[in-house]
């Protein structure tokens, strides 16, 4: 047979009939047929790879397909199974697993002791979100190579992910903090003992705390294992961070501190503070930053420091602003000057002090905030007095000795009264209380309708006096209350009836008091000067130059009243056999005023009607209970007759006013239409006279 018969037809080469092939045209023959073979062999491999890519392309579309929107099988977080889970399944589960975790326990224990916390507690979080996000992304790459790769990996085994843990080392810290402080065994720092005004220094020792890396360590390889730890605690020894070595220049600046005491002065006063009782304040501060020397330093306790100081130096340097006692001589003169108010600021003097102490021992100005007085000696030029207003007199001859000592009384406490500008005096306030502290006695007062004692009785001397001070200057009047009798002691000198003021204190409240008041109608201020003589009261008002001219058309007369019944009042605290004539028969008279004040230029400033209806008084007996019906008093006595009215002088002989005018009680400017103080009435009210 031919060689060429063995060869496949692709191959086989074409011979002319007879022709014999030679050795080197069958080497060709072969050469191209192995050729042929290995072309034939990569084209059935490539339709082999084509086929395999085919099926596990299909395989990974199925894969897909069949977990759309879950997470692909064997796939695990911190051994919580997740495979073929939805996201929110898969959420529930880890978040599940997360709260698990946090709420394991770490247990250390040292010397019998146990501290016990969670992990949430010691600022371990778990982060079950993030995981979730790693283990639905597994397979689901960009890269489609890598998703091969992955789904081949999951093919082979399981795919264990990590659950992603944050650990807040503060927090940890502050747990190693109480473990440290329950221990109880710190460093003890070297420091300084004060014995007076002795100092030495007490030695430092070593301490026992929490070994924190290792303690760290040992938490976070438990983390890692997904266990809990329950461990003896790991400790360390702790040195001291300031030794004795390192305190002896502390020792020797503080027993030179405590060698000399501070003064303290204010004023003409000075306070020594005992280096023993400064030595009480020093405290001793180590920086934990810092070690040896550097870390140590001195101070003083300010706070308490500053305490102690107001308690032993402000009663003494603390006080009031005084203000000037003013008079007139020619002009206004201090009688007594004023003080300046201080008051001690300890703060800064505390501060003062422990510079004083740590460094020269220099004397300490105490530092004060000064309030200077409403009335300064050194000022009185700005209170614009200036001259003489207007002066009242009155005659109290005659009078009890009680009566007397209250008229004197109330005249001293009333000298030296000043009214700021447009600012209102009031009587009142003035003298103040009415009282036997004071200096006053028991002495005759109207009381209600008929004549009494009480404490202060003829005060109203004094408050009539100054009335008509007030009133010949011209100053505007505000509460005025005449008395309810007609009373001689204020007609005398020439007075004419209806220039008197009462006042009445019946309580210590001020709402309950009748006053007297006027106003200062200046920029300046007004001096109400007053004295006895023992005879007679004088009121002096000083102030601006106001340029008031005043003039004072009285008395006129309206109606007479007539004069009222006998009456015996039963007094059960008289002693038996007692028959007292308490009141005499007196007339009633209505008597008006008419003042016009004028200024420089001739205008009038103020036109005002001053009323007072003088109330008719019978005798009045008071009798004791086994008198009763046995006094003088006769209810039935015919009555005399008021006599027809008569015009009396009117003072500094000023024309008067139609009587009409006067006697029009209701058309009065002031609305003084009766004695008794506001809201009370008539018949009820009681003055001081």
């Amino acid at each position: 047979m031919r060689p060429q018969a063995f060869l496949p037809t692709f191959v086989r080469p074409r011979i002319a009939p007879g022709r014999r092939l030679n050795a080197e045209a069958w080497t060709t023959i072969a050469t191209s047929w192995r050729a042929a073979s290995k072309t034939r062999l990569l084209r059935r491999a490539v339709l082999c790879v084509a086929v395999l890519l085919l099926a596990v392309a299909g395989g990974l579309l199925l894969l897909r397909s069949a977990n759309a929107g879950r997470i692909y099988p064997a796939i695990y977080v911190a051994g919580q199974p997740l495979g073929r889970m939805t996201r929110d399944e898969a959420q529930a589960a880890l978040r599940s697993r997360a709260t698990s975790l946090e709420s394991a326990s770490v247990t250390l224990s040292y010397d019998g002791r146990r501290w016990s916390s969670t992990l949430r507690d010691l600022g371990v979080r778990a982060q079950p979100d993030a995981a979730l996000a790693s283990a639905y992304d597994l397979g689901r790459e960009p890269d489609a190579l890598a998703r091969l790769r992955t789904t081949a990996g999951l093919v082979r085994t399981n795919a264990e992910l990590p659950l992603p843990l944050s650990l807040n080392h503060q927090v940890l810290g502050h747990w190693f903090d109480r473990i440290d402080r329950e221990l109880g065994r710190p460093p003890k720092e070297a420091g300084l003992t004060i014995n007076g005004t002795t100092v030495a220094i007490s030695p430092e020792a070593n301490g026992t705390v929490v070994d924190r890396v290792r303690a760290t360590s040992d938490l976070l390889q438990a983390l890692r294992g997904l266990r809990p730890l329950d461990e003896p605690l790991p400790t360390r020894s702790e040195p001291a961070s300031v030794r004795a070595d390192d305190l002896v220049g502390a020792r020797d600046t503080l027993t030179r501190a405590l060698s000399q005491s501070v003064q303290v002065t204010f004023s003409d006063s000075s306070w020594t503070l005992a280096p023993g009782d400064l030595g009480g304040f020093v405290t001793q501060r180590i920086d934990p930053k810092q070690r040896g020397a550097a870390a140590f330093s001195l101070s003083m306790d300010q706070t308490r420091l500053a305490t102690w100081l107001e308690d032993h130096l402000a009663p003494d340097i603390n006080r009031d602003p005084k203000d000037a006692v003013v008079g007139w001589n020619q002009q206004l003169v201090s009688v007594e000057p004023s003080v300046d108010g201080a008051h001690l600021n300890q703060e800064p003097l505390a501060r003062l002090v422990s510079e004083s102490f740590f460094g020269g021992h220099s004397p300490v100005p105490a530092p004060v905030t000064i309030t200077k007085p409403t009335i300064d000696s050194g000022q009185l030029d700005q209170l614009g007095i200036v001259t003489l207003l207007g002066t009242g007199t009155s005659n109290y001859d005659g009078s009890t000795d009680g009566r007397a000592t209250n008229v004197e009384v109330g005249a001293s406490l009333l000298n030296g009264t000043l009214v700021p500008p447009h600012g209102e005096f009031s009587f009142d306030h003035s003298i103040g209380v009415i009282n036997e502290e004071k200096g006053f006695v028991e002495a005759q007062v109207i009381d209600g309708e008929r004549i009494g004692k009480d404490i202060g009785g003829g005060i109203c001397q004094v408050s009539t006096t100054a009335f008509r001070a007030a009133y010949l200057a011209g100053l505007p009047i505000g509460e005025w209350n005449p008395h309810r009798f007609r009373i001689p002691f204020y007609e005398l000198d020439g007075w004419p009836p209806g220039l008197d003021a009462s006042i009445l204190e019946p309580t210590d409240d001020p709402s309950t008091w009748g006053d007297f008041t006027f106003e200062n109608p200046s920029n300046g201020w007004l001096l109400v000067e007053s004295w006895s003589t023992g005879v007679n009261v004088v009121v002096n008002i000083y102030g601006p130059d106001l340029g008031y001219r005043v003039e004072d058309r009285g008395p006129t007369f309206g109606e007479k009243l007539q004069i009222e019944p006998d009456e015996e009042v039963v007094d059960a605290e008289l002693d038996p056999g007692t028959i007292n004539h308490t009141q005499l028969p007196q007339e009633g008279q209505e008597v008006s005023h008419y003042r016009i004040v004028y200024d420089r230029n001739g205008n009038v400033v103020e036109e005002k009607n001053f009323y007072t209806r003088y109330y008719a008084r019978g005798n009045v007996w008071s009798v004791s209970p086994d008198m009763a019906g046995k006094s003088p008093a006769d209810p039935s006595r015919p009555l005399p007759k008021p006599e027809p009215a008569q015009e009396e002088s009117a003072l500094a002989q000023q024309p008067t006013v139609d009587a009409s005018v006067a006697a029009d009680a209701s058309s009065a400017p002031d609305g003084s239409t009766d004695q008794a103080p506001p809201g009370e009435d008539p018949s009820s009210s009681s003055n001081q006279s």
